[in-house]
């Protein structure tokens, strides 16, 4: 069969990725409305090809084989307000949600200002930074489970829907994110501007600007206590560590640098390295918090 005029054949990874490394995705689409969502799903399902759901490439390593299935790119990008709700598209950009705080007077995603990625990508795998936590915001979350669309409404789950950089999309990674519900409140927009710019100024001098893809690890816990990875990391001597064109940053050691053609299995050898330097230095087993995707 072949496949629908918006599907397109061997496109590069690398430049769906903020790492900028990942092969060909043998299937590759934007998807900008519900229906072509539901005529990528079909192609796949009729062509028996794994699906995985993109947002905007951040905290994933590709691998250098690429995908053996179809990539969705998911680029709903609509924020808008229906009769009181703050409802924001999966593929909507992080940062804009708080641009827009600045222009209409709402706050509580001044946090998350400057932060690469995409709602979808933030609930998948609950983001965090300075303090908040991006479930904290959600509260319905509307997607698409392959078959049908529904909506998941957070208080009425009888398990907790997010944890510590995990949600429950993490359990069910057929489900592809369409829109959510966000939590926000009234403020003036001098004020939220305000504390947007600093946000944005703390990021850029504490994270670098070469090509990574955020945090490499989770936040391990000591003493019942969430401790740095990447003071962890620092201390075991490996700021600028590097295995040919991956290094660890000396800005922040939980973050990874792609130097300029850099191979998915440079940074595996990377983290397989730091992983075992810190747990000799420390006893603490450092867990990933990027997600690989394809064949290793």
């Amino acid at each position: 069969m072949n496949p629908p005029g918006f599907i397109h054949e061997g496109e590069s990874l690398a430049k769906h990725s903020t790492l900028g490394i990942g092969g060909p995705a043998d299937f590759f689409t934007r998807i900008k409305t519900e229906g072509e969502l539901l005529e990528a799903t079909e192609f796949a399902r009729d062509e028996r090809l794994d699906i995985f759901a993109l947002g905007h490439g951040s905290n994933i390593l590709f691998s250098d084989k690429g995908f053996r299935g179809l990539v969705l790119k998911v680029c709903l990008r609509k924020m808008h307000f229906i009769d009181g709700e703050f409802w924001v598209d999966a593929g909507a950009a992080i940062c804009n949600i708080a641009k827009l705080g600045e222009m209409v007077g709402f706050g509580g995603f001044e946090e998350f200002s400057g932060l690469p990625g995409t709602v979808g990508g933030a609930i998948f795998g609950n983001a965090g930074c300075f303090g908040a936590e991006f479930g904290q915001k959600v509260k319905a979350v509307k997607f698409f489970d392959g078959e049908n669309f529904s909506i998941l409404k957070t208080e009425s789950c009888v398990l907790p829907p997010f944890s510590y950089r995990h949600s429950i999309f993490k359990e069910h990674p057929g489900w592809i994110m369409i829109s959510a519900c966000l939590a926000f409140k009234h403020c003036d927009s001098f004020v939220v501007a305000g504390k947007n710019q600093e946000i944005l100024t703390r990021r850029r001098s504490g994270q670098p600007r070469a090509k990574n893809a955020g945090c490499i690890f989770k936040n391990p816990l000591r003493d019942g206590m969430r401790v740095s990875a990447g003071k962890l990391i620092d201390e075991a001597g490996l700021k600028e560590f590097r295995v040919g064109n991956a290094r660890v940053s000396r800005i922040h050691a939980n973050f990874f640098e792609n130097l300029g053609e850099a191979k998915a299995n440079d940074f595996l050898e990377l983290i397989r390295i730091v992983r075992g330097e810190v747990y000799s230095k420390s006893g603490i087993i450092l867990e990933e918090e990027i997600a690989k995707v394809g064949e290793f």
